[in-house]
């Protein structure tokens, strides 16, 4: 049996995120599909060029450049920004991509539309938040809409106080918990919650990921993501705080009013033109 490889560094250029390494291949293999790249499509094709912040490994990107849209790519991970590229490649098409945390976000172009799926509040503070909305809008032209997504949760602070760590446990799932990517390999991960601030509302969540050649175990990594919560009334508040207009909420990906149904809210907002 060869060495597994057992990576833990955090190579997240300036952003503490997960998206690296064996968790970079789960996306690129598993994470395809979802109502979000028709939903945020609409917007793209209502405006160009457009820039997906947070792009991954090209799960909305890739179908869009395929189709035609002038659409950029922007990351905090480099593995993330690689299997992107690939995917691209495959379906024939060179879009530019970029590797850079939004709060750092500093690019030769300047947009119509920005989507931000996925990826507010990761990776960094509050602070970090709110810069990266003010790059935001640095980036986009006069009259430009930046549309983006937020998971519904409700923070109970004294449940938090009272919450304690669980250790992480290194076991490698069986069998059944593996699934097999299109590159051969067999992967499984495990999340846990490492730690809560709760004045910050924040959470470092930790995730390890195991990498499979037959049955040989062959890489194991352990990486950590900085997630902050917002409600969607605060991302509002942040949004107009930086100069955003016409700021307003819709239900899930539907497009509708916010429902008591809908894990996730997009947030809609305008540059002044």
């Amino acid at each position: 049996m060869s060495p597994v490889t057992e990576r833990d560094d955090r190579d997240s250029n300036s952003a503490t995120t997960w998206h690296h390494g064996l968790i970079a291949s789960w996306w690129a293999n598993f994470n395809l599909d979802g109502p979000e790249i028709a939903f945020f499509r609409s917007y793209v094709e209502a405006g160009q060029p457009a820039l997906d912040v947070g792009c991954g490994t090209g799960r909305l990107l890739v179908p869009w450049v395929s189709d035609g849209l002038d659409v950029d790519g922007v990351d905090a991970s480099a593995d993330m920004i690689e299997a992107c590229r690939a995917a691209a490649r495959t379906a024939g098409c060179e879009p530019d991509l970029h590797v850079q945390p939004t709060h750092r976000l500093d690019l030769p172009r300047r947009y119509r539309t920005i989507i931000n799926c996925g990826s507010f509040g990761l990776g960094g503070s509050r602070a970090d938040d709110t810069e990266g909305l003010r790059r935001l809008r640095a980036h986009l032209l006069p009259g430009g809409v930046l549309a983006l997504d937020n998971e519904v949760y409700e923070f109970d602070d004294e449940r938090w106080r009272r919450w304690r760590p669980r250790p992480a446990d290194e076991t490698p799932p069986p069998s059944q918990e593996r699934r097999l990517g299109t590159d051969g390999f067999h992967y499984s991960v495990r999340h846990r919650i490492a730690a809560v601030d709760v004045a910050e509302r924040s959470m470092t969540r930790e995730l390890q990921a195991w990498q499979w050649q037959h049955d040989e175990l062959v890489a194991h990594e352990t990486h950590a993501l900085i997630s902050n919560l917002y409600s969607s009334n605060e991302i509002v508040t942040l949004l107009a705080s930086v100069g955003f207009t016409d700021v307003h909420v819709l239900g899930g990906y539907h497009g509708g009013a916010p429902t008591e149904l809908d894990r996730f809210h997009v947030v809609v907002a305008t540059v002044r033109g």
